[in-house]
């Protein structure tokens, strides 16, 4: 709920504009960090490779932090828990 400085008078309207909000100065857009590969691929050890670098990442920026590792990727921490077995890391 949005408040302004006196009750006495109603708004008279409210704009919201989703698209005017600039991104934060540390993003980086996708396309300056990956690069598509070249066809023909192996797509499944293609998803392995991306899927354990992104692992690596979130550990360091997460200072190798599991729960907070987890989350920088959209993870429970059992779900974490599970890639970092399954990719032996």
């Amino acid at each position: 709920m949005y408040r302004h400085g006196t009750s006495d008078y109603p708004l008279d309207d409210i704009i919201i504009d989703p698209f005017k909000r600039r991104p934060p100065e540390d993003a980086i857009a996708v396309s300056e960090t990956t690069s598509l590969p070249t066809l023909p691929l192996d797509l499944r050890e293609f998803q392995m490779q991306q899927e354990k670098e992104l692992l690596q990442l979130s550990l360091q920026q997460g200072k190798y932090n599991q729960k907070r590792a987890a989350e920088l990727l959209g993870l429970t921490y059992h779900q974490f828990r599970a890639l970092l077995k399954k990719h032996q890391i």
